[in-house]
């Protein structure tokens, strides 16, 4: 990349004093502003000369691993999601839980995708020695709060489901 602009600034360089050296040895008269205009296209075809070397085929051709990587960008962005809301959404059910007076050991919330690709808490499995009692004001809660509905509700004492 430095030996480009090297080149280029070298070019640009070497036009400008050529066109320096026609304009001061040009008599004057219409010879002279002949000479000044191109001296000047001259230096500006040496200015441009970069951007007419480009090969934009070369360009369009990457666009396709682009739009590759942004699929991928998608994908981890969505999985990064469900995972942040998995983890708002349980620390918000232990929150819940202490205002209820109940001692959970843990909480796992799974998430899905709906078909617009939105994520959301589908499912919740609390562990945890809850009494019926507990177990049943806590599904409340997540069902009203969150629209989990208790048949994705799971609860495991001990690491055995009741």
């Amino acid at each position: 990349m430095m030996e480009l602009l090297r080149q280029w600034l070298t070019g640009v360089t070497c036009a400008a004093m050529i066109a320096a050296l026609a304009d001061s040895l040009t008599p004057a008269g219409t010879g002279k502003k002949i000479g000044r205009m191109a001296g000047g296209l001259l230096l500006l075809i040496a200015l441009v000369q970069p951007v007419l070397e480009v090969d934009f085929s070369a360009l369009a051709s990457a666009s396709v691993p682009l739009e590759l990587e942004e699929s991928e960008l998608e994908k981890t962005n969505l999985e990064l999601m469900k995972t942040i809301i998995g983890q708002e959404t349980g620390a918000y059910i232990l929150d819940k839980a202490e205002e209820l007076g109940i001692s959970c050991q843990r909480v796992t919330v799974t998430c899905s995708v709906t078909e617009d690709g939105v994520p959301y808490p589908s499912a919740v499995e609390i562990a945890g020695a809850l009494t019926e009692e507990e177990r049943e004001a806590l599904g409340r809660v997540i069902e009203t709060d969150l629209a989990i509905p208790a048949s994705c509700q799971t609860y495991e004492s001990g690491g055995e489901e009741p």
